[in-house]
């Protein structure tokens, strides 16, 4: 996987086959449900709509900057449900309800991206403030992003990132989550890990090789291999914590060495499990729709090697 420390990539040519673009995702709010969708436009950032808004804890009475809460150190955000509204968003919640919620103009605040970068954003107000407040059981309010709002990311040369932890967009191949779960002791969903472009092809982890390739008529650019913290233990409809997929990573896709990376991408990687790849995409205002081709144009050294192949008698019943 291509990072400021690698080296360049091993194939380079017109494109071959990738598989096909087969799931579209946004999360409006960082951490809560998400919002499947047939077809999504390439913003500045990312992808439309996605990860724009982020709960944070309240200021104290010092006025601190209030830091990102995500599924990490609450699962119950999962059952949260934004949905997409002219001017805004409506969210609800079982056992709370459901309230419209009106996007800011303008930036009055700054609050801390998970990353830890402080982000000039806008406070959603008093309204959502109490209702994420009763969600979490602890004082909590809604921040979102306004034109005004610009959040570079250094992992990513500068580019352009939303609330999101840091990567722009995160692919993420169904092959690969049928290895996995063929290996697991329980089932999970590609849904478990939050990545925003799903696609499908018969090859599982051939996407740990690609470094330029493109969905339809967006050019994506692969950054890092992407490190998983937790999160994808949780069920994403009722926030449910289990013991899969994190054995079955720990097993098969744990991260020892990231030799020939930079030293920072060196403490990003090793330690962790591995699953999809972190993705600048370009130009903005591209549309992007289920059942684009994808197409991969350059690849490099995978981080990690392809688990061992599964035989029927090895699978995990």
């Amino acid at each position: 996987m291509t990072s400021s420390g690698n080296a360049g990539s091993e194939h380079a040519g017109s494109g071959h086959d990738g598989g096909t673009l087969t799931g579209i995702t946004i999360h409006p709010i960082k951490g809560c449900r998400r919002i499947e969708l047939e077809s999504v436009t390439v913003s500045a950032a990312g992808l439309d709509g996605d990860r724009e808004w982020q709960v944070v804890t309240a200021p104290d009475e010092d006025g601190a900057i209030g830091e990102a809460v995500t599924q990490r150190q609450s699962a119950v955000l999962a059952t949260v449900v934004p949905v997409p509204i002219d001017g805004g968003l409506t969210i609800s919640a079982s056992d709370i309800g459901t309230i419209d919620v009106k996007r800011p103009d303008a930036n009055d605040v700054t609050v801390h991206a998970l990353i830890g970068d402080e982000v000039a954003c806008a406070d959603a107000g008093d309204e959502a403030a109490a209702f994420f407040s009763e969600v979490l059981g602890m004082p909590a309010r809604l921040a979102a992003l306004t034109p005004e709002s610009s959040r570079p990311v250094r992992l990513f040369r500068g580019r352009l990132a939303t609330f999101a932890d840091a990567a722009p967009v995160l692919v993420a191949n169904m092959a690969s989550l049928d290895d996995l779960v063929a290996r697991a002791i329980e089932p999970f969903g590609i849904e478990r890990f939050r990545a925003n472009l799903i696609v499908t092809n018969d090859e599982p982890w051939s996407e740990d090789t690609w470094t330029e390739f493109s969905i339809g008529d967006a050019d994506l650019v692969a950054r890092i291999a992407w490190p998983r913290c937790a999160v994808p233990q949780i069920d994403q409809d009722t926030g449910e914590r289990h013991r899969e997929p994190a054995l079955v990573m720990r097993k098969h896709r744990w991260c020892y060495t990231a030799e020939g990376h930079s030293p920072g991408m060196r403490k990003v990687l090793e330690g962790n499990a591995i699953f999809g790849i972190a993705c600048t995409i370009d130009p903005e205002g591209t549309v992007l729709n289920v059942g684009d081709p994808v197409a991969v144009t350059q690849t490099g050294p995978a981080l990690l090697g392809p688990p061992f192949r599964l035989l029927p008698a090895d699978a995990v019943s």
